[in-house]
């Protein structure tokens, strides 16, 4: 197993753990999960997203708008894991733009999710 790889293990495992206190309609590892397909990306291995990341972030833009709770919980599902794993911050505000979302659901460790 990779080192980056292990590093996302224990994102998920450290985000189920904080998912139990996080709303109900929001699943922290299915989030995680679904961000792997973007893993060269938000590590700045590739310059571009792929078009498995595209489609896991729309799948996830897509879930995020059918309630502000659950656009929040996703909001601060992702804040807790830019909080752990050392993504290209860059990179990961990008993906709005070159996936063609039309919902920002950030990934910084600074946003407010609250405020979504």
């Amino acid at each position: 197993m990779t080192s980056l790889a292990s590093v996302l293990v224990l994102v998920l495992l450290s985000l189920f753990m904080l998912s139990k206190h996080a709303e109900a309609q929001v699943d922290c590892s299915s989030i995680i999960v679904k961000l792997m397909s973007c893993e060269a990306f938000l590590f700045k291995y590739s310059n571009v997203p792929g078009p498995q990341c595209c489609a896991s972030v729309q799948d996830l833009a897509r879930a995020a708008k059918a309630s502000k709770d659950v656009l929040r919980g996703t909001c601060r599902c992702l804040k807790s894991a830019v909080q752990i794993v050392p993504v290209d911050l860059t990179n990961a505000a990008k993906l709005t733009p070159l996936c063609h979302l039309d919902l920002n659901v950030p990934i910084s460790p600074s946003v407010d999710c609250d405020s979504l």
